[in-house]
């Protein structure tokens, strides 16, 4: 049976996710060869053309679009640095069991950084989204909990 799991798709692997909370989101972030910053605030994204649903014929490739985000970014002392950016929106996942991108007021964001911070990206997979809409202030306060290296659930 695990031999035939692993020659399934990888988005059909994403049907046997766990739920990724943002404090894994944290640890893999911070473990990650890539540089990634922790946002609280608003984003946008222009959704034009955003795959709705699963499309057989659909390209294997990620779908890429324009966003915005507003907010200010964690720091050792909480939420204190402004940002206001564009950034590039990657959705990675168009299955029927993905998550669907909601634009939010209030949301808690990994941006991942290229180019000494030239280039901002949002990426969205099934099982690995770095955005997190609908949060309470909890998973905020986790968050800078984790900033201070006593991330909940170590």
């Amino acid at each position: 049976m695990a031999l035939a799991a692993l020659a399934l798709p990888g988005q059909a692997l994403a049907l046997s996710c766990l739920p990724y909370p943002p404090t894994v989101a944290y640890e893999t972030a911070d473990a990650s060869e890539k540089v990634y910053s922790v946002v609280r605030g608003s984003f946008t994204f222009d959704a034009e053309g955003a795959p709705s649903g699963y499309d057989e014929a659909a390209p294997e490739d990620d779908w890429l679009t324009n966003g915005h985000i507003t907010g200010n970014l964690l720091t050792p002392e909480g939420y204190t640095t402004p940002v206001d950016a564009e950034v590039v929106v990657v959705i990675s996942c168009v299955g029927p069991w993905c998550p669907t991108l909601a634009q939010d007021e209030d949301a808690l964001m990994f941006v991942r950084q290229e180019a000494d911070g030239k280039a901002l990206y949002l990426d969205v997979g099934a099982c690995a989204s770095n955005v997190f809409t609908g949060v309470d202030e909890a998973a905020f306060e986790d968050m800078k909990a984790c900033m201070a290296g006593e991330c909940p659930g170590e």
